[in-house]
């Protein structure tokens, strides 16, 4: 039969047999007589590779049979059955998917940059606005709705290791705190709004380093100073603890506080940590790879639909952007698999164009050819 399409060889990645066990696993097919999960899941997974953000555009690739999506096992897709599978079929269904293709990411992303063992995360929220109109559920205050996507970033591939999914109500603190849970001996980066004293602490007892930046207008004693080179920037590097009635309620321990001036803006940056093991210029470039984490909101943003919805349930919404960031893991295996250094945007660009496009991807992800370019004639281009 020849070349496969894209998007055949991209749905392979998630074998056929591993979906169905996981839809058994729910119960995700019980009942149904239309539209199964397989389907469901296929139909999803095309409108966010393809940018089509309306079930009725989803709906005319599915609906006539097309001998492609038949033999990638897709049935026949409605706009009615398509959008009460959003609002029904269960959401772990997509949350395992996403569980399986993340650790299909990780045996393949490459290693982070610092010289030192341990998982690194970034951890973050976003918020992803709705329509306060049509999503009531998600009414944040008298004049806007959303929902937030709370994650940390491993460095090492920029993967989303965790995602928890909530309405903009709930505290980033809260979340963090109830909802997630990181490995012995790993590295967290956060900004300051999570500084709780009581978390630090237990990211402490639980072996869990942490690098942030410190409060404002916060009292503290200064147990030990090390010295550092202040020509590039390295203003202090000191072993503190807190004395505020606070810190002492949550035990807080001894803690270290860096502070760090930028030579060429001037800006000032005072870090803390519970790492006494990497030097003053480490913890600085830390807190720096913190950006990663922006930089993953800002594409999920720009390059997939989370901004306009299927659906308007709290169901539908929620399955939409667990495909979102299964889409995302797909073009980071890809781009591992492939060991190509087109960018996140780049590789969804090409993929989403071409989806139906019988060539292979290692071709589609190859590099481009080089284009010699000559000196151009000065008279010529005066005579044009």
């Amino acid at each position: 039969m020849g070349q496969s399409t894209v998007f055949s060889q991209i749905i392979k990645l998630i074998p056929r047999s591993e979906f169905q066990s996981i839809v058994c696993r729910y119960n995700g097919d019980r009942g149904v007589r239309e539209l199964d999960c397989w389907s469901w899941f296929g139909a999803l997974l095309f409108g966010q590779l393809t940018g089509h953000d309306s079930i009725r555009a989803i709906e005319r690739v599915f609906a006539n049979s097309d001998p492609q999506m038949n033999r990638m096992g897709f049935g026949t897709v409605k706009k009615s059955t398509l959008a009460d599978a959003n609002k029904k079929r269960p959401l772990k269904i997509l949350e395992d998917v996403f569980a399986y293709l993340l650790k299909r990411a990780k045996s393949q992303a490459p290693k982070h940059k610092f010289g030192f063992t341990g998982q690194i995360l970034a951890l973050d929220a976003s918020v992803i606005n709705l329509s306060l109109k049509l999503m009531p559920w998600a009414q944040k205050s008298s004049l806007e709705a959303c929902v937030k996507l709370h994650t940390a970033i491993d460095l090492a591939g920029d993967l989303p290791e965790i995602v928890v999914l909530d309405h903009g109500k709930i505290q980033d603190m809260k979340v963090a705190r109830q909802q997630m849970k990181f490995k012995a001996g790993s590295t967290v980066i956060f900004d300051k709004g999570y500084s709780n004293y009581a978390w630090l602490q237990g990211l402490t007892d639980s072996k869990v380093h942490f690098v942030t930046r410190i409060k404002d207008y916060v009292s503290f004693k200064v147990v030990r100073s090390h010295k550092t080179d202040r020509t590039l920037g390295y203003i202090c590097d000191q072993e503190i603890y807190f004395n505020n009635k606070t810190a002492a309620k949550a035990k807080l321990g001894k803690l270290r506080r860096i502070s760090f001036k930028d030579i060429q803006t001037g800006k000032r940056l005072v870090f803390l940590t519970n790492r006494f093991d990497l030097d003053t210029a480490t913890i600085c470039e830390l807190y720096k790879a913190r950006w990663n984490v922006e930089l993953f909101f800002k594409t999920l943003k720009q390059n997939l639909k989370i901004k306009k919805f299927l659906g308007t349930t709290a169901h539908a919404v929620y399955a939409q952007i667990w495909v979102a960031l299964i889409v995302y893991l797909i073009i980071q295996v890809l781009r591992f698999s492939h060991k190509v250094n087109i960018s996140v945007p780049d590789t969804m660009a090409v993929i989403g164009v071409l989806l139906l496009l019988r060539e292979p991807l290692s071709r589609l992800l190859g590099e481009l050819p080089r284009v010699t370019r000559h000196p151009c004639d000065l008279q010529l281009v005066l005579n044009i």
